[in-house]
């Protein structure tokens, strides 16, 4: 398969933007093996290159155009939003412009995978390229665990420093590695474990992969899911348990799911023998509803207590988020007020107007995604519209406890495959094809339409 005949137009943006996927796979070992500012802003640079690219090879700047969809104006706002915030007093500027870029860098990727994306066949090199880097992160995350913690982090002072804590206590009081493998941390490691299991078994279950490529992503699933284990990131076991949820709700032939299910179950149960039975005491603590939410309730309480403080928020970059390590040394007199979650966040640096402005962008998204899940079900793209949507559930879901919708490469990732989706949609739309809504799911009616509909920007 020639580069050339799958992505015949803007090659240079596409090739800069699977560049700047893999180096999001691999950042945080570059930044731990080779420390500089220059390798903590290298996937921005390649986002920034990729952004030249697809504006010089488009004629959105000659035209001052955007993609016409439902995401383009309420991310338009958000970015506005976000700029004014950058101003506020207590917050120095050179942080806030660094919690700008964490904030909206990522969702750029929208416009990419929405402008770049002419076919269903471009969105499964992305997606086959999602799996086989997770696949290699996933193996080397089995082999830190094989080596040790003490021979990983005793590589580099800076590494010691940030994954010292890399670590859980069992209910027995033992210590266990938690294995973070390329990633900034294990919980990072874990999503993005999760998020590409889900792609991995969404394509070895469509009809339209060939049986070697089936056997290839079954293969893949095992050290991922194993990885996922030793990382004792329980909110990326739920991830993954919902995406099998998504699957099952919408095929509901349990039987097409039990070679997958029995991977699952290996990777499980290999997770668990390699750390002796610790990973399952982890995870057994799911069982607790009062651990479950108080792990929910946590970033909410700390959102909610920012707001009754400064009900319109405290200014951009006052939770760190996006900020280099090395730049708030040099403001030591700044407060921080930490909280995980991307709505914790929102809630801390932006109020009110950030927390319903955030929770109306992952409502659209996901309302788009189920829209276009059922638009394209008589298509040949339906496999990739499930895997875009049962991932955005995930990410939804998520976004309460962790960093997937805004992080380093899941942000990214998420915001690409998401546009590139609406742009299926759209294609699939103008091309004489609308769904009828007026029945049932399960019993929807395609219709032809006499007259396409524009895709063109609006």
């Amino acid at each position: 398969m020639r580069f050339g005949s799958v992505f015949p137009e803007n090659q240079l943006a596409h090739a800069t933007l699977m560049g700047t996927i893999t180096v999001g796979f691999f950042l945080a070992y570059i930044k731990d093996h080779y420390p500089s500012p220059l390798s903590y802003f290298l996937f921005d640079i390649g986002l920034v290159m990729t952004l030249f690219f697809w504006l010089t090879g488009t004629d959105r700047v000659r035209r001052l155009t955007l993609p016409g969809t439902p995401l383009t104006q309420p991310l338009l706002l958000f970015y506005a939003v976000c700029f004014v915030y950058m101003f506020f007093p207590q917050v120095p500027m050179l942080v806030s412009l660094s919690a700008f870029r964490g904030w909206c860098v990522s969702s750029l990727a929208f416009l990419f995978g929405y402008d770049l994306i002419t076919s269903s066949r471009q969105v499964r090199v992305y997606l086959w390229l999602v799996v086989g880097l997770a696949m290699i992160a996933g193996l080397y995350g089995v082999y830190q665990y094989a080596v040790g913690i003490e021979h990983i982090i005793g590589q580099s002072p800076i590494m010691a420093e940030r994954h010292r804590f890399a670590t859980y206590v069992t209910e027995e009081g033992e210590v266990e590695f938690r294995i973070f493998s390329t990633f900034v941390s294990a919980s990072a490691f874990g999503t993005m474990m999760a998020y590409a299991s889900f792609i991995a078994m969404t394509l070895a279950l469509s009809e339209r992969v060939k049986r070697r490529e089936r056997w290839l992503l079954m293969l893949a699933i095992v050290p991922m899911v194993t990885s996922l284990v030793l990382t004792g990131t329980r909110a990326a076991l739920i991830m993954m348990l919902i995406g099998v949820i998504v699957l099952c709700w919408y095929k509901r032939r349990f039987r097409n799911y039990m070679t997958v299910l029995t991977l699952i179950f290996l990777g499980i149960q290999l997770g668990i023998g390699l750390t002796q039975g610790r990973a399952a005491e982890r995870f057994a603590t799911l069982m607790h509803v009062n651990i479950i939410i108080g792990r929910l309730m946590n970033p909410l309480t700390t959102g909610w207590q920012a707001i009754v403080q400064a009900p319109l928020g405290h200014g951009l970059g006052v939770t760190g988020h996006g900020v280099p390590f090395f730049l708030l040394q040099r403001y030591p007199e700044l407060h921080l007020i930490f909280s995980d979650g991307d709505f914790g966040r929102a809630m801390v640096e932006m109020g009110v107007v950030g927390l319903l402005l955030l929770a109306f962008i992952l409502f659209t998204a996901i309302r788009g995604a189920h829209r276009s899940l059922q638009i394209l079900r008589t298509s040949s793209s339906e496999d990739i519209a499930l895997a875009v949507f049962g991932s955005a559930v995930m990410v939804g879901v998520t976004t309460l406890v962790g960093s997937p919708f805004l992080g380093i490469p899941h942000g990214v990732l998420w915001w690409f495959f998401l546009g590139a989706l609406f742009k299926l949609r759209a294609v699939w739309i103008a091309r004489g094809v609308r769904l009828s809504f007026h029945r049932p799911y399960r019993r929807a009616v395609v219709r032809p339409v006499r007259h396409p509909v524009d895709v063109s920007p609006t």
